[in-house]
């Protein structure tokens, strides 16, 4: 009767000693792929000089230049050719979230893909269509 007690308690033992290191390598797993996500997007430094002609509706394009820099300030600077010779500039703090960028005082975000940011609609998804394309900002430095 006690051999069978010691062998029950080793038995339940064994059973919570497997539960507990089954959990510990549930959550290292889960942490290994946050950082796995982290580190793919850490790979494309989103931290530079961007530059493009997007479309515009009643001009030839904006050419837009955008720079982001290590304190997470960005300047954007644009003009509406065929429209003004007025250069505009925006400039504020930037962030990600994910893969996408956003900056203050500006209601448009971007996706950041490798060496280019596309820009997304208002509403945060992506521009379709025959001037999807065009709606691109592409690394310089």
């Amino acid at each position: 009767m006690r051999i069978r007690r010691v062998v029950i308690l080793s038995l339940i033992g064994f059973i919570v000693l497997i539960v507990g290191f089954s959990c510990i390598n549930n959550k290292s797993n889960v942490n290994q792929l946050v950082a796995a996500e982290d580190n793919a997007l850490k790979g494309v430094s989103v931290i530079g000089t961007y530059e493009g002609k997007l479309p515009c509706a009643d001009c030839t394009n904006i050419t837009t230049v955008l720079s982001l820099d290590n304190n997470k300030n960005y300047l954007m600077r644009y003009e509406y050719v065929g429209k003004s010779e007025e250069v505009f500039e925006h400039k504020g703090k930037w962030k990600v979230d994910k893969d996408i960028l956003s900056l203050e005082n500006v209601d448009y975000t971007f996706k950041i893909n490798k060496n280019q940011l596309n820009q997304l609609d208002l509403s945060g998804k992506e521009i379709t269509g025959d001037l999807a394309e065009k709606y691109v900002l592409v690394k310089i430095k």
